[in-house]
This record gives C-alpha cells, structure tokens and sequence, in this order.
C-alpha cells in the first residue's frame, strides 16, 4: 500500500475568486478530496509543501491547523493499517467519514450544554444561552440537521444579518456570538469537532461588535439629587431608592446580591458575603452617614416577610425557592425597582437611563475620580479580571484629562 496525504489548493476559483484549499488522500495512486474551511490567492500558496507563505495573514497558526488536519487524516490511516494490514481508499474514507459524523448534532450539543448549566444552577448564563438558541432556531428551521462544520464564518455572518433585522444591535448580537463561541469550544474540547473548523479564526470577529460607550455612571450631582429626593412626591419610589443608594454605599453591591442580605451579616456597620456571580468574597464598610442611618433604621421597623434578610425582596428563605424560582422572584422585583428608578429620573428631569447595574458604574466611576486605585476598585466590586473593571468605567472627558496633563508640568 502506498499512501499520502497532503493540503492542496485546487484551481477552480470560488466566487469571491479565491481558491479552497482541500485536503488529498492517495493510497496506491488513488485520491479523494475532503474540503476545509480555508481559501486563498495563487500567490498565498506555497504548492511544493501544500502550506500558506508568509504572504498568507496569519499563516503560521492557519499552517499548523491544517497540519492538525493531516495528523488527524494520519491517524486514521495507520489505525486501519495496524487493524487490517492492507487499506483501499474505499475503506479509509468510510472510517473518515464515519469519524466526521461521530460527534453530536450542533442543536443537540447546545441542548446539552444548557442542561447541564441547568443542574449547576448558572440560571442567568442558562438563560442567555437558551435565548441564543431560540433566535438560532427562527433562523434557520433546520438547525436541528446541523453539524458543528456547518456553523462557518458564512453561516455567522448570516445570523448576524438576521438579527439586525430582527432589531437587535452590536451590543446584542454579540452576546448571542459569544455564546455560540463558548459552545463551540466547548465541543473543540470534548472532541466533537475538530478545531480547524473553528469559525472564529477562519474568518468571523466577534471584536467587531463594538457599542459607542454608553454612560452608564451618575454624575455627583444627580447622586445626590437622588439622595436628597422628596419622597412624597412619589411614594412608590421609596425601596428603589433606598436600595439603590444602599447599593452605592455598599461599594456597588450587585441587586441579586442585596437580595440575600441577611441581619446577621451586619455588625458595626460591617458585612461580608460570597458574590453570587463570581463567587468572590467581599468585605464591606459602609459609612456612617445620615442616609445610609436612615435606610437601616427603616428596614428594622419594616417587615413584611417572616425572613431574616434585610430588604422586602424573597417572600421566604432562599433554600425554599428552585435555582429558577429564585432566579425569576429577583428578576421580577428588580425589574419593577427599575421602572420605579426611571419615574424618579423623569421627576427629577434627569435625561439619563438609570436601572440598579448603574449604582455600580457610578461607585467605580466616583472612586476612580478621587484617584482610588483601580486594583483596589476591582476588589471591591468582586471582578476576577482587570479588563471587566476597566468596562465600568467611563472615559474621561478631554477637559478633564487637559487639567491632568497640565498638572504634571
């Protein structure tokens, strides 16, 4: 038997005019063709060692992709050898394909993966990714059909046109493509699908996707105009409030996290608890001002859950509630807490988006403003990476950083 296998760009241009590289199996002067997902121009190809020239981007991490498709095409082969000592192309590429096919359907695998968040209780990246599947569904009705190589840059870019016409923007779509990165990487590495396959590096950039930074801090001035707000104008308003400032003083403490709050936690104006997101433990001092005086004061005299948490949010203990049903009490309070922020806003004649995530912008904003440290910043708000903090933060103004500037001269 004697046998090769090599990449080869064949000359029959593609529409775009470029050339799809396939790889080629010969075994006694008998060949195959089985596609990749590369192409590329005749001067970007090196034809003597079936590889990219340096002309090629990226061509050296797109050569060593294709080399892991010729170990894979290897391994096979020599499997079969060992096994059955003379192979026939017919016989290496029914065990070729056969191993292509063996992984689970892309819909089948996303399940999975939504399943097993589902047993972990990650309620909230459950959701997202059930939502990104529901919208992957009305895309395309045979997605049930589809392997993992079916989901190319092609198919990614597609997607993305749908949801623009669906409405949906930057910041959106690009929630939608990471889930979709992360189950794929996911099935990279159960081995479900190669990673030559891989459509992130083979053409489509979730980078792309980049929202003009939308302010999400307070500025001091509408802080305390929240803080000195006359509640008889609008009595509905008063938990939002207090919540939301108590968020602020409490170093941007996450609304899910507030939920949980329980008496016993606190001791001297102190508390500690486990973020529920990162599962990072925070140690919090709150300052003895007159506002955050006047929101404990009233919660010890305001009660109308039998519980031991601090604000008016679960009606029971949280070991009472299924992962779902706790996810959906806290979801549906806070989203009334919003429309409460937004009315106190429109009173206020503050022209700004307010929810409860924007008391954690303006914590970090504020402190960054008195130079805190934002490794310090970062620790307060429970983030295990940098650039997470960095989000949080809004840009300067080119005034502010004019004063800075000069102020080093």
């Amino acid at each position: 038997m004697k046998a090769s296998i090599k990449t080869v760009c064949r000359m029959n241009a593609l529409q775009d005019g470029l050339y799809p590289i396939y790889l080629r199996v010969t075994i006694d002067r008998k060949s195959k063709f089985y596609s990749t997902p590369y192409k590329c121009t005749v001067k970007e190809w090196d034809r003597k060692i079936g590889e990219f020239n340096s002309k090629f981007r990226n061509h050296l991490s797109f050569n060593s992709s294709l080399r892991t498709l010729k170990d894979e095409a290897t391994d096979v082969l020599e499997k079969l050898a060992k096994e059955q000592k003379i192979v026939t192309l017919i016989q290496f590429d029914n065990h070729y394909r056969a191993r292509e096919n063996s992984g689970m359907l892309f819909k089948e695998f996303f399940e999975k993966e939504i399943k097993t968040l589902e047993d972990n209780g990650q309620i909230s990246y459950k959701i997202s990714l059930n939502c990104t599947l529901v919208a992957l569904v009305k895309f395309s009705k045979n997605i049930d059909k589809f392997r993992f190589e079916d989901i190319d840059a092609q198919f990614l870019e597609d997607f993305e046109l749908f949801l623009r016409k669906s409405g949906a923007e930057d910041g959106g779509i690009a929630v939608y493509m990471r889930n979709i990165r992360k189950v794929y990487n996911r099935a990279i590495k159960d081995k479900i699908v190669s990673k030559v396959h891989y459509p992130f590096s083979n053409g489509y950039q979730i980078s792309k996707l980049k929202n003009k930074k939308v302010k999400k801090a307070l500025t001091k001035e509408e802080l305390d105009m929240i803080i000195n707000f006359d509640i008889s104008k609008a009595l509905s308003i008063l938990h939002a409030r207090y919540l939301y400032i108590f968020s602020y003083y409490a170093r941007g403490m996450n609304f899910t996290d507030l939920a949980e709050l329980e008496w016993s936690d606190l001791e001297d104006m102190k508390f500690g608890y486990i973020r529920n997101k990162t599962k990072v433990n925070i140690n919090v001092k709150l300052p003895e001002n007159e506002i955050i005086s006047e929101i404990i004061n009233f919660y010890k005299n305001y009660k109308i859950y039998d519980t031991n948490y601090i604000f008016p949010i679960l009606k029971k203990d949280k070991k009472e509630y299924s992962d779902i049903e706790l996810y959906n009490r806290k979801y549906s309070v806070r989203k009334y807490y919003n429309k409460q922020l937004k009315k106190m806003l429109e009173i206020l004649e503050i022209d700004k988006n307010i929810t409860f995530y924007t008391a954690r912008h303006t914590f970090a904003t504020t402190a960054l403003r008195n130079d805190v440290n934002i490794q310090i910043i970062k620790q307060s708000l429970g983030h295990k990476k940098l650039i997470t903090t960095e989000s949080y933060l809004e840009d300067f103004s080119n005034n502010e950083v004019d004063k800075v500037i000069d102020s080093i001269f």
